[in-house]
């Protein structure tokens, strides 16, 4: 028998989302067939910048109110400088787009690993989900049985998942993939070079129908900008 999981679909969400107040109307900003003009700012004197071995700065005269600003449904960054802030960044890898556990037997636990990669700037961070299109499953309807109390076990037809690394949320025990998404990696503020291993793990026992079982699942990670 042989039993193998295809991981086709990888998706990556990038959800950006902020609010910016600056004096212009945002939408009758300045352009021309070779420029736009993004922002205007009323000051009357400032520095590129200035720096030393133990500092840089930045420096606007003649602004007024400036600063963050926020609440519990927004955020606003006014002034130019604060406007000026580093470019939102996101990368998200995984360290194969396949699980093959080769061929089963009853006395063995059979086990394959993805590692997810994320480095993000996010203020808040970010998190991984994932989700299947199915069962564990052969062309002809059999299945492999989601795992129900937190261990896939030598001799038990059984299937399931389970996380480690710092950001891991499935650290502490075998879990099903469901259609549902649910969270494998989650860190709550910028991170480089997150790195959560996810390990498939299966079981099969003496009434394990013979075959090639697969499914698809989907890995989506979303920064918290």
């Amino acid at each position: 028998m042989k039993f193998f999981i295809k991981i086709f679909t990888v998706t990556l969400i990038f959800i950006c989302i902020g609010f910016i107040f600056s004096p212009q109307d945002s939408r009758a900003y300045m352009s021309s067939p070779n420029y736009i003009n993004w922002q205007d700012s009323l000051n009357f004197g400032g520095e590129e910048s200035s720096s030393s071995a133990s500092y840089k700065l930045q420096d606007t005269f003649g602004e007024i109110g400036t600063g963050p600003i926020g609440s519990a449904s927004y955020n606003g960054l006014i002034g130019f400088r604060q406007a000026e802030g580093e470019e939102p960044t996101f990368t998200f890898s995984l360290s194969a787009n396949s699980i093959d556990f080769g061929a089963l037997t009853v006395g063995s636990v059979f086990t394959d690993n993805v590692t997810v990669t994320t480095t993000t700037n996010a203020a808040d961070g970010y998190f991984t989900t994932i989700v299947e299109d199915g069962e564990f499953r052969t062309g002809l309807g059999d299945d492999i049985n989601d795992v129900t109390d937190g261990t896939v076990s030598i001799g038990s037809e059984e299937y399931g998942i389970r996380t480690t690394g710092a950001s891991g949320q499935m650290n502490g025990a075998d879990t099903a993939i469901t259609s549902t998404p649910q969270t494998v990696a989650d860190s709550a503020a910028p991170i480089n070079g997150d790195a959560v291993t996810v390990t498939f793990k299966v079981s099969i026992a003496p009434v394990t129908a013979a075959g090639i079982y697969e499914h698809t699942v989907t890995f989506i990670s979303t920064g918290r900008f």
